[in-house]
């Protein structure tokens, strides 16, 4: 008789693990995506990138193809930040030796003319922020006498430092109509190399950005400005750390800006917990968080398809663990593959590179001031992320499948305004950001098919 008991408990067991399991399968294929519109995040600055050193390619670049090249990337593309490299050359010798006090007559600002070229092209097909990263100051300012080979400004040119940067910023705008509305004042203050760099401890930083916010004061220039801008972020932690600890530096800081290279690149979550905390210190500090350079710097994936796959795994864990508001690719062209186009040194001829459609799927339809809303997945080959245009009531969801195999899912939407029609736009290994046609939303749900490592944006948004 205990025998036949125990069988049947067993078999009653059994037979509810399976009922269980049957329940959560169909109630997990049902809502595998949920997007909440009541549960917001950051606010999004935008997207963009920089000529990377190499800005006389578009500017040589023979026509018609230097104007196809431009509107690719400043008209097409959707971004609307550029950024440039503080230009060293237009005080190469000291103007004078009162840093309070502009010598004009001293100031050079001809001599940028790729940098300002560009720049003019991305205003005139609607790019509308332009930030600048400081990579040296003048070398007659520097322990080494260099801009490269690393070298620290020297103490006593803290002020020279800031009459300098502040005659850069007022000087592009009355010559070239440039208005510098970031000023990022060290780029990799923890690295260097050959190229231009300048090192500072997160205590010389601190004390520098308390002199340059006063000169900005004095001067009423309302540039914000970004720090620490490191090479990866586990060393940024320790410069906010010590910037914001200080209350007359802290308050002259609008921005905090990473960079990515301490994640690697073909494992794009072994950042996700710095990511987070990176995320935390904003919250805390109370500042939006701007990735402003990664890049793919190697050649196996140069201009492949795997390393736009990558490249938005970066984006989408950026946005959405970092809680970044600004994301700026590197390379908006390059003479390499690595470029979002790549353009021939020879000026002949330009590729566009799967990585261009990859970004686009992000940079082309999530409108400047935007709001992330909680968009979740339970399928980790599902990368999923939303946002809300409060002004319009738009909504753009981007889905990546990272995964091998397509996923037929629903996307749940909550607390969003009565919306039915989303346009879909798609980028895989045989399409590239082609619009694939509308789908409707029913009862508030959305039933698709996400191929195998692709990109999908759905978005209300009319292009």
């Amino acid at each position: 008789m205990f025998k036949v008991k125990r069988r049947l408990l067993i078999l009653t067991i059994v037979i509810l693990v399976g009922l269980i399991s049957y329940f959560l399968i169909q109630n997990i294929g049902e809502k595998s995506i949920e997007v909440d519109g009541a549960r917001k995040y950051q606010r999004i600055d935008g997207f963009g990138g920089s000529g990377a050193y190499y800005e006389w390619l578009l500017k040589n670049l023979r026509e018609p193809y230097r104007t196809e090249v431009a509107d690719l990337l400043f008209s097409d593309l959707g971004i609307c930040i550029y950024r440039l490299r503080a230009w060293t050359k237009i005080e190469s010798i000291n103007d004078d030796d009162d840093p309070n006090r502009f010598n004009w007559e001293a100031y050079d600002f001809t001599v940028d003319q790729d940098q300002v070229w560009n720049a003019i092209e991305a205003m005139k097909r609607g790019v509308t922020k332009f930030m600048a990263s400081v990579w040296s100051p003048p070398a007659w300012m520097k322990s080494n006498l260099r801009e490269t080979d690393d070298g620290y400004l020297l103490p006593e040119m803290y002020e020279e430092y800031a009459e300098w940067i502040s005659a850069y910023i007022l000087g592009y705008k009355k010559h070239h109509g440039i208005d510098i509305g970031w000023i990022g004042i060290q780029n990799e203050p923890d690295y260097t190399a050959t190229w231009e760099t300048c090192v500072y401890t997160p205590e010389q930083l601190r004390d520098l950005i308390k002199v340059v916010g006063k000169k900005f004061e004095r001067e009423g220039i309302t540039a914000k400005i970004v720090i620490p801008e490191t090479s990866g972020i586990q060393k940024a932690l320790r410069y906010i750390e010590v910037v914001m600890s200080d209350p007359d530096a802290a308050r002259y800081v609008d921005v905090f800006a990473i960079h990515l290279y301490d994640i690697p690149f073909t494992n794009p979550d072994e950042g996700v917990s710095w990511l987070k905390a990176i995320a935390s210190y904003c919250t805390r500090y109370g500042k939006p968080l701007w990735m402003t350079e990664y890049s793919y710097l190697d050649f196996p994936y140069a201009g492949t398809y795997e390393e736009a796959l990558y490249t938005v795994q970066h984006i989408h864990n950026t946005l959405v663990y970092g809680n970044a508001s600004a994301y700026l690719v590197w390379e908006l062209f390059w003479y390499r593959e690595t470029g979002l186009i790549s353009i021939s040194r020879a000026g002949d001829h330009y590729n566009v590179t799967p990585k261009y459609y990859a970004v686009k799927q992000f940079f082309k339809f999530i409108s400047p001031g935007s709001i992330r809303i909680d968009a979740k997945s339970i399928d980790s080959q599902l990368l999923v992320s939303a946002y809300l245009d409060e002004k319009n009531n738009d909504i753009t969801i981007v889905v990546i499948n990272r995964g091998k195999s397509d996923i037929t899912t629903k996307i749940i939407l909550k607390n969003i305004t009565s919306i039915s029609l989303f346009k879909q736009y798609r980028t895989s290994r045989t399409e590239y950001c082609k619009y694939i046609g509308d789908v409707v939303a029913k009862d508030m749900t959305l039933e698709l098919t996400f191929p195998s490592e692709s990109i999908t944006t759905l978005t209300t948004r009319q292009q």
